[in-house]
């Protein structure tokens, strides 16, 4: 079931203790960093045993065992994807329609793993992929609002991104890609399985290249940095 519940409940949480505790800084932007990161840990912490379960395939298009852990992974993400979007409509964010267009995309395409059981393996590895750098991703975040540059973090933060979204992603949407063009009669395949692969790969053709561009960034961003204080 889609509820609002789990992430109103740790904005509230997260508010009240940014509130005593920095009391100094956005304790809004800070709120949502709490609320993002209980979201990406809580993926790392239900999909990975999934995917164990699984043998660590890149892809499975006929899914046939339980649906339950997967449909509530799938509405789990859907619930804090659209708290964050809420959230941002109030949140000062100098590339705020980039995110929220993000996350409108990132609500279809994971939204179709429940009309396509089948598929609902793909779908949480894809959010395993996007999802698993996130605690670093915030941890950042929360460095820049305490104006603190841990270049360690960000470093780690490159390294794994590459490795996630640019190495096992790419490996992810040949394997999808392959998996699905050898489904038998795929004409016969219902309208929700047809949407469901075909935003399985779109996601994945927009997050590869849309990864690698900020990788090339944040890459920029560490040589400036690691130069400028060689030199000093």
């Amino acid at each position: 079931m889609i509820s609002l519940n789990e992430p109103s409940l740790f904005f509230i949480v997260g508010l009240i203790y940014n509130s005593i505790f920095y009391h100094k800084y956005d304790k809004i932007k800070l709120t949502n960093i709490f609320v993002r990161l209980i979201h990406g840990i809580g993926c790392i912490y239900y999909i990975i045993p999934l995917i164990i379960e699984n043998n660590y395939q890149l892809s499975i298009v006929s899914n046939k065992g339980s649906q339950n852990d997967y449909k509530f992974i799938v509405e789990r993400s859907i619930s804090y994807f659209l708290w964050d979007m809420v959230l941002l409509l109030f949140e000062e964010e100098e590339e705020k329609i980039l995110f929220l267009a993000h996350h409108l995309l990132t609500i279809l395409g994971i939204y179709s793993g429940i009309v396509c059981p089948d598929n609902s393996y793909n779908i949480v590895l894809g959010i395993l992929i996007g999802e698993i750098t996130n605690p670093l991703h915030q941890t950042m975040d929360f460095y820049k609002i305490i104006k603190y540059r841990n270049i360690s973090v960000e470093i780690s933060y490159l390294f794994f991104i590459i490795l996630s979204r640019l190495g096992i992603g790419s490996c992810a949407l040949l394997s999808t890609i392959h998996d699905v063009y050898s489904i038998d009669e795929i004409s016969n395949l219902s309208n929700g399985c047809i949407y469901s692969y075909l935003m399985n790969i779109i996601t994945y053709l927009l997050l590869i290249p849309l990864s690698l561009n900020w990788s090339h960034k944040k890459y920029k961003s560490i040589h400036k940095y690691l130069r400028n204080h060689t030199n000093n």
